[in-house]
């Protein structure tokens, strides 16, 4: 039996097949019909050892985890300044765990004043971030990381939790780590933001197979490995902002705010280099930014306070 993560409901439905182009096996994208959760079947492995694999060097570079452009390093590292001064608004400055090491920008969290500690499942991403930046990093799942209770007063999870097998065990987990009163903040992909919505629905319409021939020859990019930004065995869930907040209430947290900014928001995605898109993807950028302003942005972020 197939059990939605966000509500545990068991009537879900297929989507569309996909073939990932990095492990070469195949996968269902499964939508609750309850809750509208959007995931993988099957689940990939997800040990520590093969996780290596998927997160490899390759993967760390497109990620930002080397230094690209100085523009986009200044501008990955103003955005956390700007996401700090809102968490702040919340919560004293103390403890924080961030759930990743793939930027330089997590040099900020100590800049403000805050004890940062950083756990990441990649190897290269890990010793780079130590290399270049001085970050002490616990190389780890963060299934595996483990802390005495109420340890933290904030924890991150920036586009990490699409990538997680199990995104409610790891939400209780978190929980615990917290100390009463802290903020879990998360940002992920949105399964109702324009750009999303817009390809899922032109695949309704014409189908998967005539609209992957589109995309290749407008775009030269395999939609067949994809059903919005679930891009299993690296994206593996797909989140709106109702079944989020939905599973985060369920497991002991208070929704504090809940955004839905678009690609090139400078607090939350910030994009200085816009030129190594093409016009095509410009415009589903532009289309983003519109629908953004009427709170369908590509970009889930949540706010959460442990407690009710």
């Amino acid at each position: 039996m197939i059990s939605c993560n966000a509500c545990q409901g068991s009537e879900c439905q297929v989507r569309a097949k996909l073939k990932s182009e990095v492990d070469g096996r195949g996968y269902s994208a499964i939508q609750c019909k309850n809750c509208g959760l959007i995931f993988a079947h099957p689940l990939p492995p997800s040990s520590f050892e093969l996780l290596q694999e998927i997160y490899d060097e390759e993967y760390a570079r497109g990620q930002r985890v080397v230094i690209i452009d100085p523009k986009e390093d200044e501008a990955l590292q103003l955005a956390v300044h700007r996401q700090m001064d809102m968490v702040e608004k919340y919560i004293k400055k103390g403890c924080v765990l961030n759930v990743g090491a793939m930027s330089k920008s997590n040099i900020v969290f100590q800049e403000r004043g805050w004890k940062p500690d950083f756990v990441e499942v990649s190897e290269y991403a890990a010793k780079t971030a130590h290399e270049l930046w001085g970050l002490d990093v616990t190389l780890s799942r963060i299934e595996d990381y483990s802390c005495p209770p109420d340890t933290y007063d904030l924890i991150k999870l920036g586009h990490v939790i699409e990538h997680l097998f199990d995104p409610r065990m790891v939400v209780e987990k978190l929980e615990r780590m917290l100390k009463p009163g802290g903020i879990l903040l998360i940002e992920t992909d949105n399964a109702q933001g324009t750009m999303t919505q817009l390809e899922i629905g032109i695949r309704r319409i014409l189908g998967d197979q005539r609209t992957a021939r589109i995309v290749q020859r407008v775009m030269k990019k395999n939609l067949l490995k994809r059903y919005g930004r679930l891009t299993p065995p690296e994206h593996v869930y797909l989140f709106s902002a109702t079944n989020l907040s939905r599973l985060l209430k369920s497991l002991g947290f208070s929704i504090v705010e809940v955004f839905r900014p678009a690609w090139g928001d400078l607090t939350w995605f910030p994009l200085p280099n816009r030129d190594r898109f093409g016009p095509v993807e410009r415009g589903f950028i532009l289309m983003d930014q519109i629908g953004a302003k009427f709170g369908a942005g590509d970009v889930i972020v949540a706010l959460a306070r442990k407690g009710k």
